[in-house]
Formats: C-alpha cells, structure tokens, sequence
C-alpha cells in the first residue's frame, strides 16, 4: 500500500479569534495613550509647567491597556468566547477615547490656564455632554437588541453553542440601528455641534491667545470624536460582552466567535 495513501491529512486548527483579536489592538492600546501622555509632558508639565499629572496618568492608562488585554489573552487563548474578545476590542476603543476625550478635551479645561468663567462651563459641559451620549447611545442599542430581530439573525444556535460572526454581525447591527433607531439625527447634530461652538466662542472672548492654543484646538475637534468613540463604546460592550454572558447565562452554552 502507497506511503501516501497511510499518511492522514492533518487538520487545521481553529483560528484563535482571541489571540487575533489582542494582536490588532495592542497597536491602538499603546500609540493613542503614549501619545497623549507624550503631548501631556510637552505642554502641560515643560510648556505651561502646571502639572505633571497629564503624563502621569497618560503613562499609567498606557500600561493598563497594554498589559490587561495580553494578561486576559493569556487566560482565555484558544477559548474563541465573544464576551473576551468584546472586552479586549471595548479596551482599544477606550484608549482611543483616551486621546480625543480626556486628553484632548478634559485636561485642557482642568490643566490648562484659563479663567473660572470658561474652565467651569466648559469642564461641566462636557461631562453633560458625555453622560447623555452615554444614556442615549445605550438606549439606542438596547433597542437594536430587544425590539428587533438582531439577536436571532446574529447569533447561530446549535445544539452546544451560540456562533456569532464579527463583520456579518456588525453590518446586521448597522442595518437594523439605522432602520429601527428611535432617536432622530437632529439629536445626533445638536450633540456634536453644541461643544465645537460653546469653545469657539469661549475662546473669541478670551483674551489669552498664548501657548495653549493648539491644546484648545485639540479640545474644538476632541469633543465630537469622543463622543462618536463613546457611542462605539457603549454598542462594543453591549453587543459583544453583555449580551454574549447574559446568553450564557440563560442557554447554558458559550458564545463563541465563528471563523
């Protein structure tokens, strides 16, 4: 009998999605962080010298999104379960959040030298502005998956397993937000246009024109990033980690990412 005839194909292995997963993030998970903290020194703790705390925290967010998703990697490689991956890419997004939120709008009204009558408003605006993206983005996802026909067109059930397919399962998501959103865009616009305006007009009255101007220009383009990356945020967690335990939990059967 033929040598070639006894020798077995070797199967392939399943693609860890997991570990594929951390590989794509780990670059986003350490530049947006390290640049921010990088820019924080510059400006904040050598330029205006009023506090190291910018590069401080920015150093520290970079080492927890570097080390937290690679130490979750580790526990869960080869697991292929949703809710890890969710939780790995909801860490990227929040470092991505990092640079255009915190960084770039947050720190220049709490760091950067100005008068009460603009830090106060500005700082407490946006905190508004952030929460109620936050409430509405999650009202709006909830939607999606409660009053829609989301969960059992995105997820295959068999008999051991649920089998949820990343791109197909997005662009579902996408079709149905957009068909069923209850929130009309005039929403959407009033949202990301009140804080580019509130701080333009803020600094037209200001008279300190100094060294923090491109702080204050990453602040006027910072905001409305921020909260699309809050949006983003908020439907990562809910559709790719909340969801994922809660069928879990009701099934009994893990949630896997299909190859």
């Amino acid at each position: 009998m033929p040598r070639s005839q006894l020798m077995t194909k070797p199967e392939t292995e399943p693609k860890d999605a997991v570990w594929e997963m951390t590989k794509k993030a780990t670059p986003v998970n350490f530049i947006f962080p390290i640049l921010g903290a990088g820019v924080s020194y510059a400006a904040y703790a050598d330029d205006l010298a009023v506090s190291g705390w910018p590069w401080k925290i920015g150093l520290l967010v970079t080492l927890v999104c570097l080390f937290v998703p690679l130490a979750v990697s580790m526990m869960y490689r080869r697991s292929n379960l949703l809710w890890v991956c969710g939780l790995i890419l909801s860490i990227a997004t929040f470092a991505t959040y990092f640079f255009f939120g915190i960084f770039a709008y947050f720190y220049y009204f709490v760091f950067a030298p100005m008068s009460s009558v603009l830090r106060w408003p500005g700082l407490l605006g946006g905190i508004v502005l952030t929460l109620y993206w936050v409430i509405m983005s999650r009202q709006t996802v909830m939607y999606t998956i409660t009053k829609t026909s989301f969960v059992k067109r995105a997820f295959e059930e068999s008999a051991s397993d649920f089998r949820y397919r990343n791109q197909a399962g997005m662009a579902l998501f996408e079709r149905l937000n957009k068909e069923r959103s209850p929130f009309p865009k005039i929403y959407s616009y009033i949202v990301f246009g009140i804080a580019p305006f509130y701080l333009i007009l803020g600094r037209l009255l200001s008279s300190n024109f100094g060294a923090n101007g491109v702080l204050f220009a990453l602040a006027v383009l910072g905001m409305p990033v921020s909260l699309w990356f809050v949006g983003l945020l908020v439907r990562i967690y809910l559709v790719m980690v909340s969801l994922p335990r809660k069928l879990e939990r009701e099934h009994r059967k893990p949630v896997l990412v299909a190859d």
